[in-house]
């Protein structure tokens, strides 16, 4: 009996010192929010509620829960918060384990329950996180919006009664470009469909430069202006 504790011991060490290894090796591969907008943290209104990032407008039209793109820190995303929670958008970023959305692709369930709101609810996410968004995307939603992403081959959402807005960047060479054609059939023919000339993955968020990205011929600001329009125009039903 001793002799098989002493064994069962050790594979549990071993597990433990393998998912360690596992974890470090994982949070260092992870993309750092660049200055400019982790600082956004220490503005007024700014908190964090239940792990979740919430930016309050002073008048609020509507409420948006964005997934980060894969190994990608929350706070990369907060320059675009800022742009949105300016016109009125509550925005609210969870912040997920590993920095990795599609370990808790539900969030948006949580968030819907913990912050009741009458006004209209959207959905999104980059790359990555756009996929985990497709997760949690029902009749609950007025949008989904998918930064240089697509709806995983298991969610069908052709028959979807919210509405879908797609951006991508043309120096893109992070996004699988066949695969995101193919995954077209899974979303609504009345998708809108928007492309930034000049811009690329990383672009998207402010984490710096991202692995096998394509160069940019515009800067990061300009694309920012670019798709923060377009989701503006599309969560007021402007297009």
């Amino acid at each position: 009996m001793n002799r098989w504790f002493k064994w069962m011991l050790r594979i549990l060490t071993g597990i433990l010192l393998v998912g360690l290894v596992g974890l470090v090796i994982v949070m260092s591969l992870s993309y750092e929010a660049m200055p400019e907008s982790s600082k956004l943290l220490d503005e007024s209104y700014v908190r964090i509620e239940e792990n979740v990032i919430v930016f309050e407008p002073e008048e609020a039209i509507a409420n948006f829960v964005f997934y980060q793109g894969g190994l990608v820190t929350t706070d990369s995303y907060l320059v675009m918060a800022k742009a949105l929670r300016d016109e009125g958008v509550r925005v609210f970023l969870p912040q997920m384990p590993l920095n990795l959305a599609i370990i808790n692709r539900h969030a948006f369930d949580d968030i819907y329950r913990l912050f009741p709101s009458e006004l209209p609810w959207y959905l999104g996410g980059h790359s990555l996180g756009a996929a985990a968004s497709a997760y949690g995307a029902d009749d609950r939603l007025e949008g989904l919006v998918l930064l240089a992403g697509y709806p995983p081959s298991s969610v069908d959402l052709s028959e979807a009664t919210f509405r879908v807005l797609s951006i991508t960047a043309s120096h893109d060479e992070v996004l699988d470009k066949t695969t995101f054609e193919s995954r077209k059939a899974l979303l609504p023919s009345q998708t809108k469909y928007v492309h930034i000339d000049g811009g690329n993955h990383a672009y998207f968020g402010y984490y710096g430069e991202q692995r096998g990205d394509g160069e940019a011929e515009i800067s990061r600001e300009q694309q920012h202006n670019q798709f923060i329009a377009s989701m503006l125009a599309f969560m007021l039903d402007q297009d």
